[in-house]
């Protein structure tokens, strides 16, 4: 969060340096690459932001977030004896899958709850605001992939979702934000949400774009010989 409030207001010139990236690498032009590599490194330092750190922190925690998940599995599958007597009315034993669908249902509105709650700080570029329309997609579809999950791996993940919410209404606090060195970003460098639509036609743009370029790398390999 440090990293991407730090790097916002540097936002524009880095999306042209990164169009400017795919040029060079589609013509090849490796002194073009290197110009551009230098200055966007040149932008993350006056911004005092590593870009090894961003690369590889949300790398360390997915081993954590995927380890906790396949281990509450785990323990419902073997299944623990405590966990078949929660003490709960509606969901009685957490070892089994809940009949009414209802925590798989939950656990996705709740996901669109925190995405629109912590999109502010998602949003590091404007490709990122179409990344959050696929997770709001991927969450409807992963309902029915999710209905036969034990009940106490539903609860972990509804549990999960409501500490991510807590956690982003509260660094929406400037006191807090300041506490924990994280610079307040002004409204005119935020990025906008994006609409299904507007994600629908990136989505093409970007496919056309990159047949464009696979066709061209073709056709220059083609003359080559």
């Amino acid at each position: 969060m440090r990293s991407t409030a730090a790097l916002a207001p540097h936002q524009q010139e880095i999306n042209r340096l990164r169009e400017k990236m795919q040029q060079a690498q589609a013509s090849k032009d490796p002194l073009l690459l290197q110009q551009v590599v230098l200055k966007q490194r040149s932008i993350y330092e006056k911004a005092g932001v590593s870009m090894g750190s961003m690369a590889i922190l949300p790398i360390i925690q997915l081993p954590i977030t995927l380890g906790m998940f396949f281990g509450v599995k785990k323990l419902c599958d073997l299944p623990i004896e405590q966990l078949k007597y929660s003490g709960v009315s509606w969901v009685p034993d957490l070892t089994v899958a809940d009949p009414t669908g209802t925590l798989p249902i939950l656990a996705a509105v709740m996901i669109n709850f925190q995405l629109t709650l912590g999109a502010r700080e998602m949003m590091a570029t404007p490709q990122t605001a179409h990344m959050v329309n696929l997770f709001r997609v991927l969450s409807i579809v992963s309902v029915p992939l999710c209905w036969h999950l034990p009940s106490g791996t539903m609860v972990y993940i509804i549990t999960s979702i409501i500490g991510l919410m807590g956690q982003s209404l509260v660094l929406r606090s400037t006191a807090i934000r300041r506490s924990l060195g994280i610079p307040i970003v002004q409204v005119k460098h935020e990025n906008k949400p994006a609409s299904m639509m507007e994600s629908i036609a990136f989505l093409k743009k970007w496919w056309e774009d990159k047949k464009k370029l696979q066709e061209d790398l073709y056709r220059a390999r083609k003359q080559g010989r």
